[in-house]
């Protein structure tokens, strides 16, 4: 009888084991608790950072430093990468050859724009600040011949009590004048980004993989090839994403600039570009760069209105159906209401900067989210199987 005891005894100690060793398994092994325990020890070194803040404040300022040089050159690698891998590959040309012509190009570029559109930007900007009052005069002129209408008598009295339109020009020239001189004052204090940067953005272009392949070189030999094909998804979807968005919008911006311009809107240039800037934020930004363009067109006669529906209209049209499905293909295709959430959260997380960044920040943890939750259902299948 003792025997037998000893004996269930012996099984059931060797079924508990057995299964304690699955589950250990299927948590990934000594691996897995290395990892575990790294995430831990971060999240902890996390709290401790937040909890003396004061004392590493230097600390903080110097990965600053480093980190926005990086990322800056992150989005212009995305947006050159195309000519970069053009020249090489086309070509024949040596990669640092490639990379320094692919900065000259966007180097040119973007003195053009400050140099050739900016002062007409900026001097229509002001022009159309200026003409605010005129536009909301004429705006409560017909709400006032349509009073007797319930709801155009509500807008009316909105209009009256909250729009003083002697302030109102003032008031947009003061938001104005210190977006510029924040824009500036912004581009002063990272004078050290901006010299930094271009060497980032050199290397990335001339040695875009030996970095990646290096890191991967020091992993587990196990997570290799998982952490590869996971960067490698990253990274084109990204890259895809900024480069093809960037694309998209400066169409519309020029679609629209010459709409404009052949219905004779005023204010073409800095209509189209606050329309171009806009649209790098999906769906929510058309919605916004129409309203000055409505009402420029309101002011004018509804002539004017109409044409201008039309001129955005064909656009949308044809970013919806030809451009962005030529340029875009399927990349990050995620559902509207989707992106509009994602949006708005990281809108109000981060402002302007997390309305632009959201869709990569989302579709990066979406890969990553997707990769983690395959690996648990192979190794559990693995581990599991027939039971």
């Amino acid at each position: 009888m003792n025997q037998e005891k000893l004996i269930k005894d012996k099984l059931g100690i060797e079924a508990e084991s057995t299964k304690e060793q699955k589950i250990i398994q299927f948590l990934g092994g000594k691996l897995s608790a290395y990892i575990l325990t790294m995430v831990i020890l971060v999240f902890i070194a996390i709290w401790l950072y937040r909890q003396i803040y004061g004392v590493l404040e230097p600390i903080d300022i110097i990965i600053d430093s480093m980190v926005t040089p990086v990322l800056v050159a992150y989005i212009f690698f995305y947006i050159l990468r195309p000519i970069n891998n053009l020249l090489v590959k086309r070509f024949s040309i040596n990669r640092s050859l490639a990379a320094i012509l692919s900065m000259v190009f966007g180097i040119v570029v973007i003195i053009a724009i400050f140099v050739g559109a900016i002062p007409v930007i900026v001097e229509q900007t002001q022009h159309l600040i200026g003409a605010i009052p005129s536009y909301v005069n004429t705006i409560k002129g017909y709400l006032e011949s349509n009073a007797d209408n319930a709801i155009v008598k509500s807008i009316t009295d909105y209009i009256n009590n909250n729009l003083n339109t002697t302030q109102l020009s003032a008031k947009a020239f003061d938001i104005f004048g210190s977006s510029v001189s924040g824009v500036a004052s912004a581009f002063s204090s990272t004078a050290t980004v901006l010299m930094t940067a271009p060497f980032v953005l050199f290397y990335l272009l001339k040695d875009s993989t030996k970095f990646q392949n290096f890191i991967i070189s020091k992993l587990p030999d196990k997570i290799q090839s998982h952490v590869e094909e996971t960067l490698e998804e990253i990274d084109n979807k990204v890259g895809s994403y900024i480069s093809g968005q960037m694309l998209v919008s400066l169409c519309i911006g020029i679609l629209l600039f010459i709409g404009y311009t052949i219905i004779g809107l005023p204010y073409a240039v800095s209509l189209a570009t606050l329309a171009a800037i806009l649209s790098i934020v999906p769906y929510l930004g058309p919605i916004l760069a129409i309203t000055p363009a409505m009402l420029v067109a309101f002011a004018s006669d509804w002539v004017m209105v109409v044409k201008m529906l039309i001129v955005w209209f064909v656009v949308q049209f044809l970013e919806g159906n030809f451009i962005s499905p030529n340029i875009m293909g399927r990349t990050m295709k995620q559902h509207p209401l989707t992106v509009i959430f994602v949006i708005i959260i990281s809108a109000n997380m981060m402002g302007i900067v997390g309305a632009i960044i959201g869709i990569p920040v989302y579709a990066i943890l979406k890969i990553l989210l997707k990769k983690i939750l395959l690996l648990i259902k192979n190794r559990y299948n693995r581990i599991y199987k027939g039971e």
